[in-house]
């Protein structure tokens, strides 16, 4: 849930352009989760060309609004940009089964 927070969070206030970079995942990962956050009705506007996509003109909508609402509790630990990457990971790590250590 951070990285979806923070995808939309970061789009909302225009702060930057999310990249999966920024969280740590593979291009697709991110991928997937921006077709997730557009299909569940949270954000609009993401532009589509060929296989290529960009959140330049996204944005959320009023159901996106209030997903960022009931989940302000982040905004107590949200960190700065350089360091996205391990305040999403704590979230990976505490709901890992240790798969990705085999």
């Amino acid at each position: 849930m951070r990285a979806g927070y923070s995808i939309l969070r970061e789009i909302h206030r225009k702060s930057f352009i999310p990249k999966a970079n920024d969280y740590g995942l593979k291009e697709r990962e991110f991928e997937n989760n921006i077709f997730f956050l557009e299909n569940k009705g949270y954000l609009e506007r993401v532009l589509r060309i060929n296989d290529e996509f960009s959140l330049n003109a996204a944005r959320l909508t009023q159901k996106g609004i209030e997903l960022l609402e009931e989940h302000k509790k982040y905004e107590e630990s949200y960190p700065g940009r350089e360091q996205l990457k391990a305040w999403v990971q704590i979230e990976k790590e505490l709901y890992s089964n240790g798969a990705e250590k085999r």
